[in-house]
């Protein structure tokens, strides 16, 4: 049995570490309400924007072929993005994106597909190295304040990389944020736009060829091809972005939630510290009672 003096310090490393992890918690916590904000402000901005480019370029198939909505397999490469954090204690936040991102090399390695595997955040570089995985791209410099322009750089490249055939399509490996309690890792297909398929018939949309959006309809200026061509590029940067500030908003809700397990556990364990030591005091007073008692005993 452990004497108090090890109960009393190990209560007290603890404790501390205890301090350590609620501070971690109220940080995460005032980070998440920010990263939120800004998640959830730029979500309906790029739900519309999305649905307006696809309808406009299923509204002009027979017009106009954009380059990013072409299907090509010239190249046989297709680039995988992977979204993570650059710190650790966030749960399982890294783990399911690096197994998601497994899954996909394993499926696109099937289908005989070149990989280009690229990774943002620094756990994911090193688990996905630890595995054998080759890395042509990295980035670290995604943290809590990236800014639309950082993203738009990147979003460039894959589709000046799309335009020239030089890969077949992008996908992203992210996590996508619903609420503060359910967030999960999901698969975007970035490249090649899809455009929208046309929806169910109704007496207001008979004959829409993309099932409410009638293109004859509309005055464009400047002409729709035109807004086309301006509209999907913003598209891809958008959504990119999008996938970006779920990561963010994700990560700082895992680690929100796990810093409060974590103290939770700190708490309960000198609980149960504090009772051990209890108990432990009152064995080591009833001892040396003992050994005064026999001490008397013994000079009568």
């Amino acid at each position: 049995m452990a004497t108090t003096r090890e109960i009393v310090k190990r209560r007290r490393s603890v404790g501390n570490i205890r301090k350590i992890t609620k501070t971690m918690e109220m940080i995460a916590t005032a980070k998440f309400r920010k990263a939120l904000n800004r998640a959830v402000g730029s979500k309906p901005y790029t739900q519309k924007i999305t649905e307006l480019a696809s309808a406009l370029a299923a509204g002009l198939a027979d017009q106009t072929s954009h380059p990013l909505l072409q299907r090509h397999s010239e190249s046989n490469r297709v680039v995988l993005l992977a979204l993570t954090s650059n710190r650790g204690l966030c749960g399982g936040y890294n783990g399911n994106v690096i197994r998601l991102t497994g899954q996909q090399i394993r499926m696109l390695r099937d289908e005989q597909t070149e990989i280009d595997l690229r990774v943002s955040g620094k756990k994911g570089i090193y688990a996905l190295r630890f595995m054998g995985h080759s890395i042509q791209q990295q980035y670290t410099h995604f943290e809590d304040k990236v800014t639309f322009a950082q993203v738009a750089d990147l979003a460039e490249e894959l589709m000046d990389l799309y335009c020239r055939k030089q890969i077949d399509g992008v996908r992203v490996v992210f996590t996508r944020f619903v609420s503060s309690a359910r967030h999960y890792a999901d698969v975007l297909n970035l490249l090649p736009i899809q455009p929208a398929a046309p929806a169910a018939q109704t007496p207001e949309s008979a004959g829409h060829p993309t099932g409410g959006l009638n293109i004859e309809e509309y005055l464009f200026s400047p002409p729709a091809r035109e807004i086309l061509d301006e509209l999907i590029p913003i598209t891809v940067k958008t959504e990119l972005f999008q996938c970006v500030m779920d990561s963010v908003v994700s990560e700082q809700v895992a680690r929100m939630s796990a810093m409060k397990a974590a103290t939770d556990n700190a708490q309960q364990m000198i609980q149960a510290l504090t009772r051990q030591y209890n108990r432990a005091r009152q064995s080591q007073i009833t001892s040396e009672l003992l050994d005064i008692l026999g001490g008397v005993e013994a000079l009568k």
